[in-house]
């Protein structure tokens, strides 16, 4: 029984960081009522799920930005006789904050606080994160380890107040 909720918290985990409607800390919540002796070890393998999901993410996003670069650098040569149409203030106004976003994280101590927050708390989104680290050419290894710590400590945290609600409870 244990092994195969092991299990099911890694895949949990893992179709989290694919499908956003099935919200880690849904398992968080409910991992201490479902396992109420191993709740910890519950909740960090589905931990681990989501990380390696978020590394799959991550290495996509990296291979991506080398096609696009080099597509880019292609089109740039071929059309650089040709103007372009400004951008729409929407575009604008993303691409601004995505460049800020991948310049903080090329910084050697913002950008593992700003993958440490995202992934702790929340904010920005690790979707974002994420994808932003991987253009950017961040360590896998540091993306990894800082994502892996702060999931954990947000899940272990979430479901330890829960334990306590339910020993009030009592």
């Amino acid at each position: 029984m244990t092994a195969s909720g092991l299990v099911g918290a890694v895949v949990f985990g893992l179709l989290s960081a694919y499908f956003p409607p099935l919200n880690a800390e849904i398992y968080a919540v409910a991992a201490p009522v479902l396992f109420p002796d191993l709740w910890v070890l519950h909740v960090s393998a589905m931990t681990g799920g989501l990380v390696v999901g978020k590394v799959t993410h991550f290495i996509a996003a990296e291979k991506g930005a080398e096609a696009v670069m080099k597509r880019r650098e292609e089109k740039d040569a071929r059309t650089a006789a040709k103007m372009r149409r400004p951008p729409g203030a929407f575009r604008e106004r993303l691409a601004r904050w995505s460049k800020a976003m991948i310049d903080l994280l090329d910084r050697p101590r913002l950008g593992p606080l700003v993958m440490l927050a995202s992934s702790g708390v929340g904010f920005p989104p690790l979707a974002v994160v994420t994808v932003a680290a991987g253009i950017k050419g961040i360590s896998l290894v540091l993306f990894t380890t800082v994502t892996m710590i702060g999931c954990l400590a947000r899940f272990l945290i979430t479901s330890w107040l829960v334990v306590q609600g339910i020993e009030l409870s009592l």
